[in-house]
C-alpha cells in the first residue's frame, strides 16, 4: 500500500514539474515596458526631419510613452520617400530614427503636376518642403494617364533621361550639379539645361554616354563664357564626334 502511495505521490510530482516548466516557457513574465519621450530623425537628405514626423503622426510627444519601438517603426516606413529604417533607443527614454531614402533619379513632371521618379521608375508624388535642388527637372515625357495612376513609369524616353543622368554622374559632378533640366519633348530631340551656363544644349537621341563625353571637352569653356562660347545661343550635340555652337557666326568644333 505504502509503495502504490509513494509511486501516485511521485507521478503527481513530475506532473507539477511538468506543468510548471510549460507554464513558464508559455507565459512569460510581464517585463517593464520602455518609456519613450524624444524621437530624433537622421540620415534625411530630401525631407527635414520634422516633416517626416508630421506626415507619419509622429509628432506628438504625448503619445510617445504610449508607442514601441516596433510601432514606431511601422508608422515612419508608411512614408512614401523611404526604403528602409533603424531604430534604436538611446539612453533611457530616447529613440533614434535612422532612414534611408529611396533613390530618386530625378523630379518628374506630369500631368501638371510634380514627382519623384526613383532609378526603378517609381513615381511619388513630391511633398512640400522636399528639397530638390540637386535633381534634374524632366519635363515633357510622353507618359499616357494610366501609367502616372500606376505610379510607374517606364517609358523609352525616361530610359534616355536616366543614361543622360548617370553619364553625367561618372564623367563629372559639378556637370551632374549644374544639369537642371531635361527637356523630352515627347519623344523628339532632347534638349538640356544647366545651371551656369546660359544656353541650351541640343542633345538628341542616343550615344547619351559618348555625347556627355563631348559635353565634357568643351564644359569649362562653357561655363566660363571663353571664346568661342561668349555669344553662343545654343549648343547642338545631334551629330557624331562634332560639337555645333550656334551664335551669330555659327562656328564648329571637330573632335
Amino acid at each position: 500500500m505504502k509503495n502504490k502511495f509513494g509511486t501516485a505521490a511521485g507521478i503527481l510530482l513530475f506532473f507539477l514539474i511538468v506543468a510548471g516548466i510549460v507554464y513558464v516557457g508559455l507565459i512569460k513574465p510581464e517585463t517593464k515596458k520602455n518609456v519613450y519621450k524624444e524621437i530624433v530623425v537622421e540620415g534625411n537628405k530630401i525631407l527635414p526631419a520634422k516633416d517626416y514626423l508630421v506626415s507619419t503622426n509622429l509628432d506628438n510627444p504625448e503619445e510617445y510613452p504610449k508607442l514601441t519601438l516596433q510601432e514606431i517603426k511601422l508608422r515612419i516606413l508608411k512614408h512614401n520617400y523611404i526604403k528602409r529604417v533603424e531604430i534604436s533607443p538611446e539612453g533611457i527614454d530616447k529613440v533614434i530614427i535612422r532612414i534611408f531614402e529611396k533613390d530618386f533619379m530625378a523630379v518628374l513632371l506630369a500631368e501638371n503636376y510634380p514627382y519623384l521618379v526613383t532609378q526603378n521608375f517609381e513615381l511619388i508624388k513630391l511633398e512640400s518642403n522636399s528639397d530638390m535642388s540637386k535633381m534634374p527637372v524632366i519635363s515633357n515625357a510622353r507618359l499616357s494617364k494610366a501609367e502616372i495612376n500606376s505610379n510607374y513609369a517606364k517609358d523609352s524616353n525616361l530610359f534616355r533621361a536616366f543614361r543622360i543622368i548617370d553619364a553625367a554622374k561618372i564623367v563629372s559632378e559639378t556637370m551632374l550639379n549644374d544639369l537642371t533640366g531635361i527637356n523630352l519633348r515627347f519623344g523628339g530631340d532632347i534638349i538640356l539645361t544647366f545651371s551656369h551656363i546660359k544656353c541650351p544644349v541640343i542633345f538628341g537621341k542616343g550615344l547619351e554616354g559618348n555625347k556627355i563625353v563631348a559635353l565634357y571637352s568643351i564644359w569649362e569653356g562653357l561655363r566660363k563664357r571663353d571664346e568661342p562660347f561668349k555669344q553662343s545661343s545654343y549648343i547642338d550635340l545631334r551629330f557624331n564626334n562634332e560639337i555645333f555652337i550656334g551664335n551669330t557666326e555659327s562656328s564648329e568644333i571637330k573632335g
